[in-house]
């Protein structure tokens, strides 16, 4: 990876974590509780997923690894934000 990709990439990863720590999932969690959402997240960006694609692996990530009651409608909300986030800093 290059120096200019791996810059771009941390002030990414950084500005996505405050987005999903606003969502406020657990409270008072750790601020890198949610890192894994992150970097899952941001990897399916980084490859061109569409909002179904992330909504979907939020879903399973938040259900399957965190062990939230989630609906896909919630997982759809998350993944429209996170694709505005997306669209607002590329």
């Amino acid at each position: 990876m290059s120096t200019k990709l791996k810059k771009r990439y941390k002030i990414h990863f950084s500005s996505l974590r405050d987005l999903i720590n606003s969502w406020n999932l657990i409270p008072d969690f750790p601020p890198d509780e949610f890192d894994s959402v992150n970097h899952m997240c941001l990897s399916l960006l980084y490859k061109g997923a569409d909002e179904f694609k992330l909504s979907e692996s939020i879903h399973h990530e938040l259900t399957k690894n965190y062990g939230f009651s989630l609906n896909k409608e919630d997982s759809n909300t998350l993944s429209k934000e996170i694709i505005e986030w997306w669209i607002n800093n590329k």
